[in-house]
């Protein structure tokens, strides 16, 4: 890991443990935060093992439910990820269990051996963990921005299929022979913003 990685690692490390303390005196706007900070985290580790949608729904919830209990038990509020990343293993583990009629493990030690001779088509790698964290990151910073710079690049960048200049500059009210430079601005603006985070 190098030094700006780790630094900002151990940025984030001090912000869940805030988010953490503030959700245990019942800031809900801290929850919220909280849970969108790793709701998507948290949601693929289920679909990676083979869950349907609905199943990693209920996954989700229930890892937050879990969170919500026992937030005064949390002797790491910095360590919140990893925590949020073994009780979603847990309770992915026990519906694949659940599913094949057979009991679910006592220990975490022994989930990680099952969980490890599971087959998997996806593996939830580190690399994986890193690109959601990645993306959560950029729609934080995309959300500092200015409405209009949010909804251009929301639309070129993060829905599927891209909607195309024309669609954007309908949107926003301009000719379509503005988008490239506003893109452009727009860009260079969550690159600051980026940099700062």
């Amino acid at each position: 890991m190098s030094g700006t990685s780790a630094f900002k690692a151990k940025d984030q490390e001090r912000e869940d443990a805030t988010l953490v303390k503030a959700c245990r005196k019942g800031d809900e706007n801290a929850w919220n935060d909280l849970v969108d900070r790793y709701q998507r985290l948290v949601f693929a580790i289920p679909r990676r093992s083979g869950l349907s949608e609905a199943q990693a729904a209920d996954v989700l919830q229930e890892t937050f439910l879990t969170l919500f209990e026992k937030l005064d038990e949390i002797e790491k509020p910095e360590k919140i990820r990893s925590w949020l990343v073994t009780t979603s293993k847990f309770k992915t583990w026990a519906v694949v269990r659940k599913n094949k009629g057979i009991y679910s493990p006592d220990t975490e030690e022994e989930m990680e051996l099952e969980m490890s001779n599971l087959k998997d088509d996806a593996p939830l790698a580190e690399d994986s963990l890193v690109q959601l964290e990645q993306q959560h990151l950029i729609r934080t910073a995309l959300g500092k921005l200015e409405e209009r710079c949010q909804k251009i690049l929301s639309m070129i960048y993060l829905t599927e299929p891209a909607a195309s200049y024309a669609e954007v500059a309908e949107a926003i009210g301009v000719g379509a022979t503005s988008i490239s430079p506003l893109r452009s601005r727009c860009l260079k603006k969550l690159e600051k913003v980026l940099s700062r985070s």
